[in-house]
């Protein structure tokens, strides 16, 4: 997929890490895909996890795991109160520590790819 923020074509990379921040699954599409389809289709076994933080490409994620976080989106017709505010900063709060996990992950990855 060619992304217009970066100037070339990019790979979607999916991973799913655990509380102790060890990367349990990865999982790549070279084709253009929303997130939360490229995570239908590789199927992991969540069922045994306690929570699951997800981005807001995941929307419809608590549909199949009831214990899946994703952030609050408000429309024009409601939008979010001062409680739904505060349940994403503190989602996004907690989403940070994976993010960084993310951007070590792909540091590696192109550091391994350009050697």
């Amino acid at each position: 997929m060619y992304s217009g923020k970066k100037k070339c074509h990019t790979a979607k990379v999916q991973c799913i890490i655990n509380h102790h921040k060890v990367i349990l699954q990865v999982d790549t599409s070279i084709i253009q895909m929303h997130d939360f389809k490229l995570f239908k289709r590789t199927n992991p076994n969540l069922t045994n996890a306690k929570f699951i933080l997800a981005d807001s490409g995941y929307q419809g994620i608590q549909h199949l795991y009831k214990q899946a976080f994703t952030p609050l989106k408000q429309t024009k017709k409601y939008p979010l109160v001062q409680e739904a505010k505060d349940y994403n900063t503190l989602l996004s709060k907690t989403r940070v520590k994976i993010e960084h996990i993310f951007a070590k992950f792909k540091a590696l990855a192109l550091s391994n790819n350009n050697t």
